[in-house]
C-alpha cells in the first residue's frame, strides 16, 4: 500500500516498532508514521486516543465510539480506521483541539482531510473485493472476474495517479 512513498527499510522498520514497542522512543515511533503523510498522521491521532484509557474515555465521549487500529497484518484495516475517522471527523477536530499541544505535529489540515478522503475512496474497491471473494462457497471465476475489476481500477488511478494522496504538501 505505500509503495514509492517510503522505501522498504522504513516499511520493514514498523515490524521492529510493534516488535520492540517498550525499546523505541514513543517520539521515534511517531516520526517513522509521520513518513507516510495524512495517514501517518492519523494512525498518530488514533494510536494517541488508544493509548489512555481516561483519552479514549474523552473521545468515546464526544464520538459515542471509538475509532479502529489500523495493524500491520490486515490491509483493511487501515480502510476500516479511515471510513470512522472520516465519518467522526467533527470529534476528531474536536479532540485535537483538546489535546493540541500534545498533538501538534499530527494535527490535520484541510488538505490532509481531503487526502485521507481521496486514500479511502482508492481503498473502497479493494475493500468490497475482500467481501465479495471470501468464504467456502467463492468460486475461481467469482475471484478472476473480481481481479479484472480491481485491475481496472487501479489503470484508471494510473491515469489520474495518486502518489501525492499520501504525501504531505
Amino acid at each position: 500500500m505505500f509503495t514509492d512513498l517510503v522505501d522498504i527499510d522504513e516499511l520493514e522498520s514498523y515490524d521492529e516498532i510493534e516488535a520492540d514497542e517498550e525499546l523505541i522512543d514513543e517520539e521515534v515511533k511517531k516520526a517513522k508514521f509521520r513518513l507516510l503523510g495524512p495517514l501517518g498522521k492519523a494512525h498518530n491521532i488514533v494510536v494517541y486516543i488508544w493509548s489512555s484509557g481516561g483519552r479514549a474515555d474523552h473521545f468515546r465521549k464526544l464520538a459515542g465510539r471509538m475509532i479502529p487500529m489500523d495493524n500491520r497484518m490486515r490491509w483493511n484495516s487501515w480502510y476500516n480506521m479511515l471510513q470512522v475517522l472520516l465519518k467522526q471527523k467533527a470529534h476528531v477536530d474536536k479532540f485535537c483541539e483538546d489535546f493540541e499541544r500534545e498533538l501538534q505535529k499530527d494535527l490535520l489540515d484541510l488538505a490532509d482531510w481531503k487526502k485521507l478522503r481521496m486514500i479511502n475512496d482508492f481503498l473502497q474497491p479493494f475493500s468490497r473485493a475482500t467481501l465479495f471473494t471470501e468464504g467456502d462457497e467463492v468460486s475461481i471465476d467469482r475471484t478472476l472476474f473480481t481481479m479484472d475489476i480491481l485491475i481496472k481500477h487501479l489503470q484508471i488511478s494510473i491515469v489520474s495517479p495518486l502518489p501525492s494522496l499520501f504525501l504531505l504538501s
